[in-house]
């Protein structure tokens, strides 16, 4: 038994992450995510509540896999031929292409995600403009993906439409904080070059892994206790982390790509491994990231910063008006009501502003003051807009 090691902040992070979905499905008259009832729970056993979890490097160590394992999934699922057989989607005018759709969505809120970030950034508000355009025009699939579902509508033209319209979003602005990121963590133009080497490494593992998945061998140690593609994920999972640790770059990439790649090698309509990922990402690793993400927040740091106090109304409005701009795009095939709701829905901010915030607290480019508004504005809008989208959506 190892000596100086105590387990009981990890039975209480464990024993919250069993209970929280339990509290959550109670709640009648409110749909709350998951991830934000443990994000409340945390700040409650945290820094602002009864501070029952010390800091600790291997509880550190788990959070920043939980936040490894966040990206990955983040990567994963983007449904790549999803996209793919929309894009090529024929004998349908522009209005009614999907894919355009939700690229004229995306691209219309990013636009004004960046001239809002601009105007906040011009009078001191915020201190950097792209962390937070995508801050502001990204959403949340995890949101998204579980509201379509409870209403029946994910198999439906509309609920493909806004789901297109977010697995878009979250791989524009996925792609855009990794490279933001990288770049910005770089010392030299020697270090941009060495971080470019994800490119071809990236490639020939995807390519290799499309070869190799495919082997009889692979499939035959797919299940029971070898679990050879777990393992594989696994390992490649740790193995981009550490290229970008060589790099000095952030693991976000890294862990993105590799969720890329196990999408791109697998089939999803018969593979196991998505469902097998996302049950060891969201039943352990994840949720430990999320409540510390809580334990860590700090009320206090927020209201001795009456600009960090101030910026908060401010991004949540900011959030909803770049998003619910567009509408008009859709409204050209839906009703006012379904427009309304669809953008409504895509407003809702979770795991990847949060993500951000962390990255940029971890870099200096945020102060902790302003990372807790932004766990705020994640909180408030996934609480808000899911109950709006079914209000609106009622038959």
């Amino acid at each position: 038994m190892a000596q100086g090691i105590s387990y009981y902040p990890l039975l209480i992070i464990a024993v919250i992450a069993l209970i929280i979905p339990l509290i959550v499905k109670k709640i009648k008259y409110i749909s709350i995510p998951i991830v934000v009832g443990e994000i409340i729970a945390g700040i409650i056993i945290g820094k602002s509540g009864f501070d029952l979890i010390p800091g600790s490097e291997w509880l550190n160590l788990l959070y920043n896999l939980g936040f490894a394992f966040l990206m990955f999934m983040a990567g994963l699922e983007i449904d790549f031929e999803m996209i793919r057989s929309m894009a090529r989607t024929k004998n349908v005018k522009w209005h009614q292409h999907p894919f355009l759709i939700a690229l004229l969505l995306f691209a219309t809120t990013f636009t004004l995600s960046l001239f809002v970030s601009i105007g906040l950034k011009a009078i001191g508000l915020i201190p950097d403009i792209v962390i937070f355009s995508i801050i502001l025009s990204s959403t949340s699939v995890g949101v998204v993906v579980p509201i379509l579902k409870e209403r029946d509508m994910l198999t439906t033209k509309y609920g493909q439409s806004v789901l297109l319209a977010a697995l878009l979003s979250d791989l524009f602005t996925m792609l855009l904080l990794s490279s933001y990121i990288t770049f910005k963590s770089a010392d030299s133009m020697k270090d941009i070059a060495y971080i470019l080497l994800f490119i071809p490494v990236f490639i020939v593992i995807w390519k290799f892994g499309n070869v190799i998945s495919k082997l009889p061998i692979i499939e035959q140690l797919a299940h029971k206790n070898s679990q050879i593609k777990i393992r594989a994920s696994f390992a490649l999972l740790i193995l981009f982390i550490i290229i970008a640790q060589l790099l000095k770059t952030e693991a976000i990439l890294g862990a993105f790509l590799v969720g890329v790649i196990v999408s791109l090698v697998s089939d999803r309509k018969t593979s196991q491994v998505f469902h097998k990922l996302d049950a060891i990402a969201y039943g352990i690793f994840i949720p430990i990231f999320f409540i510390m993400v809580g334990v860590n927040f700090s009320f206090k740091d927020i209201v001795n910063n009456a600009s960090s106090l101030f910026l908060l109304p401010i991004l949540i409005l900011a959030v909803y008006a770049v998003t619910l701009s567009p509408v008009f795009f859709l409204k050209i095939n839906y009703s006012w009501k379904r427009s309304l709701a669809a953008t409504t829905l895509l407003s809702s901010r979770l795991s990847l502003i949060i993500a951000t915030g962390a990255v940029a607290l971890k870099l200096g480019i945020i102060s902790s003051s302003l990372n807790g508004t932004i766990i705020l504005v994640a909180i408030v809008t996934c609480t808000l807009s899911p109950p709006i989208f079914n209000w609106l959506t009622k038959d």
